[in-house]
C-alpha cells in the first residue's frame, strides 16, 4: 500500500527514464530481426538452395523470430512503465493539488496527510470549515488510494511479464502477453480517476486539474471521465462531441463489445464491426430508394437473407460498410476529417493503408479499419478491433511486427462527420 509520505515523494520520472531506455532495446531487438530476414535468410533462400542452405536459413528465421519476441516482450515493460510513470504522475500532481486547497483554506496537513485546522477552536465553531476539512481530508485519501491502485496493478503486470521471460512463440507473445501490456496501461489511468466519490469531491478534484492533465483523461479514459459524477456537463457534451455520432458510446460500444462473435457476420469482420459501431452512436445509414445496399455513395446495411454464400458476400450491406478501403473512402468524402496522428481522439477510426508490397493488399488500398479507443499521456494509439478481435491494443507495439508480416503501412486516422 502506498502512503501519504510515499506519494508526496515520489518521482515519477525516473520510471518514464526506465521506460524510454527499454524502449530502445526493443527497437534494437526490432532492427536485428528486420536485418536478419532482409539480409540474411532470404538471401540464403535465394542464393543457398540445398538442404545446408535451407537448415541455416531455418535457423537465422528462428534466431530473427526470437529477436521479435523480446521486442514485443520488451515493449509490454515499455508499456507498464510508461502507464505507472503517467498515473503516477498524475496521482501525485491531484495530491499536491489537495494539500494546497486544505493549506489555502487555512487549515495544516502533516506528515501522514492528516487535516486540521490551524486553529482547532474554528473546527468546532464554523460548519463551513468542518466542511471544506472533510472534503480535504478526501481529495488527500483519494489521491493515495489512486497511487495504491496504480501501484498494485503495475507491479502485478511487471510480476506477470517477469514470468512470461522464456516465451518463444511469436503469436502467444503478440496477442497475450503484449495485448494484455496493452490493455493494462489503460487501466493504469482508469487507476487514476476517483471512481468513488461524490459529486462535490469529483468536482474538486477536477478544478485541481491542469487543461493539460483533464485533456490526458478525456483522451485516455473518455468512458470512465464520462461516468464520473461531477464532472461538468459542458465536459460531457465535449466527449461525446458534435459529429453525427455519440464518440463516448462508440468507444463504450467497441470496448464492451471487442470478444463478441455474435456480430460478426463474415470471414473478416474488421470493418463491420466499426460500421456497426459508428450506427450503435448515432450515425445514421444513407442509401438509394433505387439500388439499396448496391449504392456506390451509400453506408448502410438491409435485412440478412439467412443465405451464407449472399450475406458473406456483402449483398445485404453497402460495399462502405463492410469494405475497408470503401468505408474510408466513404468517410473522407461525405464529411470526415484526416487527423494527424499526434491529434487522434477515441472515436476515431484507425485504417491500415498498404505502402509498398508484400502485404493483402495493393499499395495506397486499405486493408484494415479499427476504432480508437484510447490515446495515453505518452501519444501511444489504442485500438478495439474483430478479426482478430484485440482490446485496447498498442499502435506503437502492433505495428512494428505489422510491417515485417505484411510490409510498410501507412496509418490514417479519419474523424467522421457524416454530411447527408
Amino acid at each position: 500500500m502506498v502512503d501519504f509520505a510515499q506519494l508526496r515523494d515520489a518521482k515519477p520520472d525516473l520510471w518514464q527514464t526506465a521506460a524510454d531506455d527499454w524502449l530502445t532495446l526493443a527497437k534494437e531487438a526490432e532492427q536485428s530481426a528486420r536485418d536478419i530476414y532482409d539480409n540474411g535468410a532470404s538471401a540464403l533462400d535465394e542464393h543457398w538452395t540445398d538442404q545446408v542452405g535451407q537448415h541455416a536459413g531455418q535457423t537465422l528465421k528462428d534466431l530473427a523470430n526470437l529477436f521479435e519476441v523480446a521486442a514485443v516482450e520488451i515493449r509490454a515493460v515499455v508499456s507498464t512503465l510508461d502507464g505507472l510513470a503517467d498515473a503516477a504522475k498524475l496521482a501525485q500532481s491531484s495530491l499536491h493539488s489537495a494539500v494546497d486547497y486544505a493549506q489555502r483554506s487555512g487549515m495544516v496537513v502533516d506528515g501522514s496527510g492528516h487535516v486540521t485546522m490551524s486553529d482547532p477552536r474554528t473546527m468546532h465553531n464554523d460548519p463551513d470549515a468542518q466542511q471544506l476539512r472533510g472534503e480535504s481530508q478526501r481529495l488527500i485519501d483519494e489521491a493515495v488510494a489512486e497511487a495504491t491502485r496504480i501501484d498494485q496493478d503495475a507491479s502485478t503486470e511487471l510480476n506477470r511479464l517477469k514470468d512470461a521471460v522464456g516465451v518463444t512463440d511469436l503469436d502467444k507473445a503478440m496477442n497475450e502477453i503484449g495485448a494484455q501490456a496493452s490493455q493494462n496501461e489503460v487501466k493504469l489511468m482508469a487507476d487514476a480517476l476517483p471512481t468513488d466519490q461524490d459529486a462535490q469531491t469529483v468536482a474538486a478534484w477536477w478544478n485541481g486539474l491542469t487543461p493539460q492533465q483533464r485533456d490526458e483523461f478525456a483522451r485516455a479514459v473518455p468512458v470512465q471521465l464520462y461516468d464520473l459524477n461531477g464532472i461538468p456537463q459542458d465536459v460531457k457534451d465535449q466527449l461525446k462531441g458534435n459529429y453525427g455520432y455519440d464518440r463516448v458510446e462508440l468507444v463504450r460500444w467497441a470496448q464492451a463489445n471487442w470478444d463478441n462473435k455474435d456480430i460478426d457476420i463474415f470471414d473478416n469482420n474488421c470493418t463491420q464491426f466499426v460500421s456497426t459501431g459508428l450506427e450503435h452512436a448515432g450515425m445514421k445509414q444513407t442509401m438509394s430508394d433505387w439500388t439499396g445496399t448496391f449504392d456506390d455513395d451509400g453506408w448502410g446495411h438491409g435485412g440478412q437473407t439467412g443465405w451464407d454464400w449472399l450475406d458473406k458476400h456483402d449483398h445485404s450491406h453497402t460495399d462502405s460498410w463492410a469494405s475497408a478501403d470503401a468505408n474510408r473512402n466513404f468517410m473522407v468524402s461525405h464529411g470526415g476529417q484526416t487527423i494527424p496522428l499526434n491529434q487522434a481522439r477515441p472515436g476515431d477510426i484507425v485504417y491500415f493503408e498498404q505502402a509498398g508490397p508484400g502485404g493483402p493488399t495493393d499499395p495506397g488500398k486499405v486493408h484494415h479499419a479499427a476504432i480508437v479507443t484510447s490515446v495515453t499521456p505518452d501519444g501511444d494509439i489504442h485500438y478495439t478491433q474483430h478479426t482478430d478481435s484485440r482490446l485496447n491494443v498498442s499502435l506503437n507495439d502492433r505495428l512494428p511486427h505489422n510491417e515485417v508480416t505484411e510490409g510498410d503501412q501507412n496509418i490514417v486516422i479519419v474523424r467522421p462527420h457524416p454530411n447527408y
